[in-house]
């Protein structure tokens, strides 16, 4: 499993011009999947033995502009490609997209902006301040069982602080447009049809028409389609019929407009069909219609069941899309929520604190966005661009550990049961879980750290450590030494 893991992140050597800014990354990535505590850039620290010096490196490496975010995700997203394990419906890549909330507190953090969570738990406040998280997910492994891999995350709102355009320039893009513009990057740089699927919350005439905008040539079609659950209020019309005479005037688009919800009501519309349902297969009652949708002034298929959790409707872009595959496909966008869960609760890829200066500073109760303060002159934008680029290249370094993890339990699944000491009362699936894999990689990556004969880039992180420590010990013994000592050492 080490092994693998190496000649994964020698993968990435080609993306860093120094081998010793190249170094950091996997040592940050390795912190990511080996430590055991969640604390930020002081849990990588505590995880390779370091002390000041290793702290201000790491600092270093998330703030320096000689690697680029852009370049790093485009490896990965090549790397997890080459891995033959991702899963396809009918030749195209399933994407899941999202967003999450993290909270922040910092009064000189770019981007925080106050967000209203809707939960059932008296736990969650309903405003706070904090950063909104957007990320797309490709599936891998099986149908059946898969991982959401991360591709792609970004800070999506707030970004008027790093943004020198006008409010009138920034109002053109919604978190709805920016998700499918991520996914929309992943599909043009690799030229693999896409099927992107969505929630409730973005059903919308820009998202539909950014998806069909680009269309490829090769494989004449699309290449995103979408299928986004409708909203309960969603309405639609029906084709109008073509007069036998033409009259005066435009002739008429649409005819008698129709709630889509109230198709429940004609059972005869419905056929029984068996489906897989969150995991489960059973038979549920499908049916599909072609109409209108004003939003886009064109047609949308539209997917309606019944299953054993309740009725659902789908929109599905594509209009050959078969109903019973749209509403599997639509099942496992349950996984980007364990996706999310992951990041923030085992790998802590949100747990960065970086704050500047060059911001003025803002309050932390919850206060209206269209009062956020700008950076004031071009010396302070640019070290606030420079804290907002390190807030996702401390994500990016997190989301490619996860991804890591979950490519070991696909193809290491025997030999991570095999290293796994702890305690499972029952096993939920025969994969083992993201966690289970870090428990066993912690281990393994600790016993190679002190080895004799560890791997290669286990060896070049071991003279890391050493220069570092034989520098921070220099230092300590020269603030230890006495002034008459350090005079006759001098001369």
């Amino acid at each position: 499993m080490l092994q693998y893991i190496y000649q994964s992140l020698m993968f990435f050597r080609r993306a860093f011009p120094r081998s010793l800014t190249w170094l950091m990354f996997c040592m940050v990535v390795l912190g990511f999947m080996g430590s055991h505590e969640i604390g930020g850039v002081t849990s990588f620290c505590r995880f390779w033995g370091l002390e000041t010096a290793g702290y201000n490196a790491f600092l270093h490496f998330f703030r320096v502009s000689i690697w680029s975010l852009g370049n790093i995700a485009e490896f990965w997203s090549t790397f997890l490609l080459t891995q033959n394990e991702t899963v396809k419906s009918h030749g195209r890549a399933v994407l899941s997209g999202d967003h999450t909330c993290v909270p922040k507190d910092g009064r000189r953090m770019p981007c925080v902006v106050t967000m209203h969570q809707h939960s059932e738990t008296q736990s969650k406040p309903s405003y706070f301040r904090g950063h909104c998280q957007g990320a797309i997910g490709m599936l891998i492994g099986s149908m059946a069982s898969p991982f959401c891999t991360p591709l792609s995350l970004g800070i999506h709102q707030g970004l008027v602080h790093v943004n020198e355009k006008g409010k009138a320039e920034e109002s053109k893009e919604t978190l709805g447009t920016r998700i499918v513009q991520m996914a929309l990057d992943f599909a043009m740089k690799h030229d693999l049809p896409s099927i992107l699927i969505l929630d409730a919350f973005f059903p919308g005439a820009a998202v539909f028409l950014l998806a069909g905008s680009v269309w490829s040539i090769r494989h004449k079609c699309p290449l995103l389609t979408l299928i986004i659950r409708a909203k309960k209020n969603c309405a639609a019309y029906f084709e109008a019929e073509k007069p036998l005479k033409r009259k005066q005037g435009r002739p008429r688009i649409y005819g008698e407009k129709v709630k889509v919800s109230e198709l429940f009501d004609h059972s005869h519309l419905f056929s029984k069909a068996e489906c897989t349902v969150y995991g489960n297969v059973e038979k549920v009652s499908i049916a599909s219609a072609t109409l209108l949708w004003k939003p886009t002034a064109g047609l949308i298929r539209f997917v309606l069941a019944i299953t054993s959790r309740g009725p659902i409707i789908l929109m599905c872009s594509d209009l050959n899309q078969d109903p019973v595959a749209a509403l599997e496909l639509y099942c496992v966008r349950v996984r980007i929520e364990t996706m999310f869960d992951m990041l923030k609760n085992l790998m802590g890829v949100f747990q960065y604190r970086f704050r500047t200066k060059g911001l003025p500073r803002h309050s932390r109760k919850p206060r209206k966005n269209k009062y956020l303060k700008k950076p004031v002159g071009s010396e302070q934008m640019r070290k606030v661009r420079c804290c907002f680029e390190g807030y996702e290249r401390f994500v990016m370094t997190g989301a490619i550990a996860l991804g890591l993890l979950q490519l070991l339990s696909l193809k290491f699944q025997n030999s991570v049961w095999g290293e796994y000491k702890g305690f499972l009362r029952t096993r939920s699936r025969n994969l083992p879980s993201e966690r289970t894999v870090k428990a066993v990689v912690g281990n393994l990556l600790v016993r190679d750290l002190f080895s004799s004969a560890s791997g290669l880039i286990m060896q070049k992180i071991q003279e890391y450590r050493f220069k570092t420590k034989k520098a921070e010990l220099g230092c300590q013994r020269a603030d230890l030494m006495p002034e008459s000592e350090m005079t006759g050492a001098s001369s």
